[in-house]
């Protein structure tokens, strides 16, 4: 590289920095990548598709993400974190099967609500583009942890890790969900014999 084209590159970069950023853009910008990868799919989907959804130039979206894995990570961790705040109400101090179903509860009512937001983390999950840090524990992940642990029994059950019997949790949710999306009549009875097999499969109760 040039001397004239390397402090060219610096200029660029310095003034990308030092350039103010809306906190309403970059939340524009987010929504914009939710709506288009539940629409396209992440590997369909380039910046340019996102930035034109986001009403944005393509070079104000590398302004406020270094790149489309870190976009795809900020992303990721505002869906988790977003969970967080459906659990006005929850339980701390109930037994360990009151809290599992709150949150079995509002898992099902938010996939209802706003599926686009699932199909699109189920899809970062599987993009092998996530960072080690996006997947660091919520409210929601941690009282899972904690729930799901104290209610495992039996020798088998109390030598398995609890991110397991989380993933277990997740797993049963999210059929549960696709079964109610192509039977939407049968909501209540689906969530309940749902969390019956989880709750028996964990228990034996």
């Amino acid at each position: 590289m040039s001397e004239y084209a390397l402090n060219a590159f610096k200029w660029s970069a310095l003034n990308r920095m030092s350039r103010p950023k809306s906190p309403a853009k970059r939340t524009a910008i987010l929504e914009a990548t939710l709506e288009v990868f539940a629409e396209r799919g992440y590997a369909h989907t380039p910046t340019s598709a996102i930035s034109k959804a986001a009403g944005v130039a393509e070079g104000t979206l590398f302004t406020y993400f270094d790149s489309k894995d870190e976009l795809i990570n900020e992303l990721y961790c505002a869906l988790r974190k977003e969970f967080d705040r459906e659990l006005e109400g929850y339980p701390f101090d109930g037994d360990a099967r009151a809290r599992v179903r709150f949150i079995w509860d509002r898992f099902l009512r938010l996939a209802r609500m706003q599926p686009q937001r699932l199909r699109v983390i189920k899809q970062l999950r599987a993009s092998g583009r996530l960072y080690k840090e996006a997947d660091a524990p919520t409210l929601t992940l941690s009282e899972l942890l904690r729930s799901t642990k104290e209610a495992a029994e039996g020798e088998r059950l109390k030598a398995v890790p609890p991110e397991l019997l989380v993933i277990l949790f997740r797993a049963q949710a999210e059929a549960t969900v696709d079964y109610i999306a192509a039977h939407p009549g049968e909501e209540a009875a689906a969530s309940e014999a749902g969390f019956f097999l989880f709750w028996r499969g964990l228990t034996g109760q």
